[in-house]
């Protein structure tokens, strides 16, 4: 392995900012209940809907259980200048109702929210 250079680390440096920042993210929950309530569909609905509507900026992620068995499949989505919004029982129709909505009209698809800190909350846990 080479050593590591100002100039060779200058220039991954500018590499990382030429990547697009991502406005959000969707933490698709695929532990064990997860799979197993439909979370895989879920997950591919995500991906093929992010990618039919061009949404580069919106970070799709897998994770494991998120504790919240009773309401798999379940997510948390993170969008820019909203609050955190953990959705339940969500099926495919629901992932695509959640971009369409969520994702691009910036509003909360109430019908299926299991929790959702306090405004006030979000800032405090964030550090502002």
């Amino acid at each position: 392995m080479s050593k590591l250079t100002l100039a060779s680390f200058d220039a991954y440096q500018d590499g990382l900012k030429k990547e697009p920042v991502a406005k959000g993210s969707i933490v698709v929950s695929l532990g064990t209940c997860g799979i197993a309530a439909g979370g895989d569909k879920v997950y591919e609905t995500f991906q093929q809907e992010l990618s039919d509507k061009h949404i580069p900026d919106i970070e799709l992620k897998r994770t494991g259980c998120l504790g919240m068995c009773f309401c798999e499949p379940n997510l948390m989505v993170k969008m820019e200048g909203m609050p955190d919004v953990l959705y339940g029982f969500v099926t495919p129709e629901i992932a695509s109702r959640i971009i369409d909505e969520h994702v691009g009209k910036k509003h909360i698809v109430n019908d299926h929210v299991i929790f959702m800190p306090a405004q006030d909350l979000c800032g405090t846990l964030r550090g502002e």
